[in-house]
């Protein structure tokens, strides 16, 4: 019976990121049957923590643990509300939570047909064995598995049964660690976190290293440390728009190396995902246009970001055209490498895929930096402005409205792209492993920054863009802009 539990629990947890499950979660028929089956859940941790009524040596840390989480499932059970009585479920999302209940429900009652349940029955030969620590600890670890899942799909709910999923994964974190050997691990030191150096490209790098320096520019750009100003920010916006190319570029041919594998069950995620990266694409390059319309403030800024965005594009580049020494300039070859050799395997597709996933989170970041990059645009206007009317009170230009609106644009595809990728990752690889733990910690990043981001919504910020365009006309006098070339050479075009 929980082999066939397993069954259909397993086949949700491959399914959690996609549309037509997100979209069945949020009807009002799933909090019932998930509330059903926490139930039985409830049940099992309740008879585990009290030894199914026999008294075991060497079980009191089983018991503990199976109990705090038994605290923590019946929490989300009455979060979840009133469990489902209907006979017949009323769609294929419940028909599989139902089937899952009564299979999970079945084998907790083949076991409790072991103990006594009257003072004169007598416990069968399989009682101690059921009830022994070693067995406990197999049922809860197996347990801890299914409360994860539970979690996640409740997490999926509308309010409030969604506030039901921390409580089910706290739970499930706690019986998987008290459910493994109390084995005391060794201790293994944490490396500080810091911000890497830079690694230049170099010719002829191994995809190791061309891989170890992505990642290192991507956490750079992601904690630049040093200023920018406005050549910098209409840098970075180019670079974005190429890096959204190049990452346009690569789903595309993942998309030819899915069909070419013959694997049509993993297409419609990925090609949503090249869909939302199109689209990303496009607005990069109107936040590029908008800068193009500003007068000077050209060229490639000597400083980190600057740096890190360049050392992206060419290792982006160069990981997916043919030629080894590929730059971004209209002189490149444009040829890319065939499918089969840039991904030979599903599980390189999904390593390429998350590659592309945290350059898209790198470039967000950008979008997010977007009101530094108005305010420095907005005050050179409003200097320039008052040169030739210095009696004209200062105000914000249409122009940084117009710049504000696109960055925020990009930002919400961004958000989006990360969205359909990660499902096309889960798609493409749904074992659990280091790419699928990064795609997913990495659309949870995004989406707390976003709630994080509405919160903050009602409230302005620190230093309003009027009340800095007033400070900065103040000291106009004293203060003016760094110098620039106009005759530095521009970035390559798109």
């Amino acid at each position: 019976m929980t082999a066939l539990a397993d069954h259909y629990l397993t086949d949700l947890h491959h399914r959690l990121y996609t549309p037509p499950l997100h979209h069945d979660l949020r009807h009002h028929t799933a909090p019932p049957e998930l509330a059903r089956l926490t139930h039985v859940l409830t049940r099992y941790h309740d008879q585990i923590a009290t030894g199914f009524g026999l008294s075991q040596p060497n079980t009191a840390w089983v018991r503990d643990a199976a109990h705090r989480a038994g605290t923590l499932i019946k929490q989300a059970e009455h979060l979840l509300g009133p469990p489902a009585t209907i006979e017949t479920p009323q769609s294929a999302l419940a028909a599989q939570l139902r089937a899952a209940s009564i299979a999970l429900g079945c084998g907790l009652d083949l076991l409790s047909t072991h103990f006594p349940t009257a003072p004169e029955q007598a416990t069968t030969a399989n009682a101690d064995v059921i009830a022994a620590p070693d067995t406990a600890r197999a049922l809860l670890h197996q347990l801890s598995t299914h409360t994860a899942t539970l979690g996640h799909l409740a997490y999926g709910t509308t309010t409030p049964a969604n506030q039901a999923g921390p409580l089910l994964l706290k739970a499930a974190v706690l019986t998987r660690i008290y459910s493994e050997n109390h084995t005391s691990p060794s201790i293994t030191a944490i490396p500080v976190h810091h911000t890497p150096d830079r690694i230049p490209p170099q010719a002829g790098e191994t995809n190791d290293q061309a891989l170890t320096g992505i990642d290192a520019s991507i956490h750079r750009l992601s904690n630049p440390t040093s200023a920018t100003f406005v050549t910098t920010w209409r840098y970075l916006a180019r670079a974005a728009a190429i890096i959204c190319d190049l990452n346009h570029k690569t789903i595309r041919q993942l998309i030819y190396r899915i069909n070419e594998l013959n694997q049509p069950d993993h297409l419609p995620a990925t090609k949503q995902a090249e869909f939302d990266l199109r689209h990303l694409r496009a607005a990069w390059k109107n936040i590029v246009r908008r800068w193009d319309t500003h007068i000077g403030h050209h060229g490639h800024p000597a400083n980190g970001p600057a740096t890190d965005a360049g050392d992206l594009i060419i290792r982006l580049g160069r990981l997916i055209h043919t030629d080894p020494a590929w730059t971004p300039s209209p002189r490149s070859s444009p040829h890319l490498k065939p499918p089969h050799q840039l991904a030979p395997t599903l599980t390189h597709a999904a390593q390429l895929a998350t590659i592309t996933l945290k350059t898209i989170e790198a470039c967000n970041t950008l979008a997010a930096h977007h009101h530094a990059a108005i305010n420095d645009a907005a005050t050179l206007y409003v200097l320039d402005r008052h040169k030739k009317y210095p009696t004209h009170l200062p105000r914000v230009p249409a122009s940084a409205h117009e710049l504000s609106t696109r960055y925020k644009t990009a930002k919400t595809k961004g958000h989006q792209a990360i969205t359909t990728l990660t499902q096309a990752i889960q798609a493409i690889a749904p074992e659990v492993g280091s790419d699928i733990e990064e795609a997913h910690l990495i659309a949870h990043r995004t989406t707390v920054a976003n709630q994080h981001e509405a919160a903050l919504a009602a409230t302005e910020f620190p230093t309003s863009i009027q009340e800095f365009l007033n400070q900065s006309e103040s000291k106009s006098e004293t203060t003016s802009p760094p110098a620039t070339s106009r005759n530095s050479k521009e970035p390559p075009r798109l």
